[in-house]
């Protein structure tokens, strides 16, 4: 089932994965490959993510490198059309 993951827009080399940003307690999207980070999952495109390591600093956490500031959840999978779209009359 990997064909509905998301790659990630910034790099294209992992997928996307939901986490939880323990110290600022809030849900996010990274890359595990660039890092990249977003904080609104309906909108993943490539010029609206900032980098993890300096956002979370700037938010006050001395190392986001530890393993416990961060969660890791599933991966972000495309959403299932609920109809066909209809094609185009010419």
């Amino acid at each position: 089932m990997s064909e509905n993951r998301i790659a990630c827009p910034r790099c294209g080399v992992d997928w996307l994965v939901r986490v939880r940003l323990v110290a600022l307690k809030c849900h996010a999207v990274l890359c595990r490959e660039c890092l990249a980070l977003w904080l609104d999952e309906e909108n993943l495109g490539q010029d609206n993510w900032v980098e993890y390591r300096p956002y979370m600093i700037a938010h006050g956490v001395a190392d986001p490198g530890d393993p416990r500031e961060i969660l890791f959840g599933e991966d972000v999978r495309r959403r299932h059309l609920r109809s066909v779209p209809k094609p185009i009359d010419k």
